[in-house]
């Protein structure tokens, strides 16, 4: 059996970069309060990072990290750190 290997999407250089910046918070990430300091980070608009987290939690590359509190916070999935591996991160 194959293994299934996604189509190249021109995001994938952002998500890659998105990724990494959500590896790089050790305590996950959560849209919205935490998309203006990526976004500034990575000197995109904050729409964009939105963009950004949607396609990456759709395609399977963040999985949900349940902790205290109702708010769930995000971290890269194993998808996801193949993906960045991939991509030569």
């Amino acid at each position: 059996m194959s293994e299934h290997i996604q189509p190249t999407s021109p995001l994938d250089p952002f998500l890659v970069q998105f990724l990494v910046q959500v590896q790089a918070g050790k305590a996950g990430y959560q849209p919205g309060p935490e998309a203006s300091a990526v976004a500034s980070r990575l000197d995109i608009p904050r729409a964009f990072v939105d963009a950004l987290f949607t396609s990456a939690r759709t395609r399977g590359l963040l999985k949900p990290l349940y902790g205290r509190g109702t708010k769930i916070r995000w971290t890269v999935s194993p998808s996801g750190e193949d993906f960045i591996h991939r991509h030569g991160v």
